[in-house]
């Protein structure tokens, strides 16, 4: 699948992150994650703790780049 951009910046990634779960609030006694939410969490937790500021594509799993185009592309 080919995505827009061949990056994915920390920045971006807290804004679609946010975005996310703004729409949709963790849920349950849980607080479970919306299902891109996860998939995003995932990568931004190392991102985060790494100091990593953005990372390839093509070196994340394509349900985590998928997740993250959806959302920082939305409206």
């Amino acid at each position: 699948m080919p995505y827009p951009s061949s990056t994915i910046t920390y920045q971006a990634l807290t804004v679609a992150l946010d975005r996310c779960m703004k729409a949709h609030p963790p849920a349950g006694a849980e607080l479970t994650l919306h299902s891109d939410a996860n998939q995003m969490a995932e990568l931004w937790a190392p991102m985060c703790l790494e100091g990593t500021s953005s990372v390839e594509v093509s070196s994340v799993r394509s349900t985590i780049a998928a997740a993250f185009f959806r959302w920082s592309l939305s409206k």
